[in-house]
């Protein structure tokens, strides 16, 4: 068994993905983007608000016996 590798000759072109490949990936990337956002920015308001509004009370000194 031998592995066989395909490399294209040097003085072929390289194959360059058409206008509505480019488009679509673009889109894709976006939508990414903008789930990432949607998912993260209510968790990041969420533990902000937590962090200011609901601050750790002091616990009471322990009472030594």
């Amino acid at each position: 068994m031998s592995l066989k590798i395909y490399a294209p000759s040097p003085g072929r072109k390289a194959e360059r993905p058409n206008i509505a490949q480019r488009v679509a990936a673009i889109f894709g990337l976006a939508g990414l983007v903008l789930a990432w956002a949607v998912v993260l920015l209510p968790c990041a308001v969420w533990l902000l608000f937590n962090l200011v509004f609901n601050r750790p009370q002091d616990a009471p000194a322990r009472q030594q016996a």
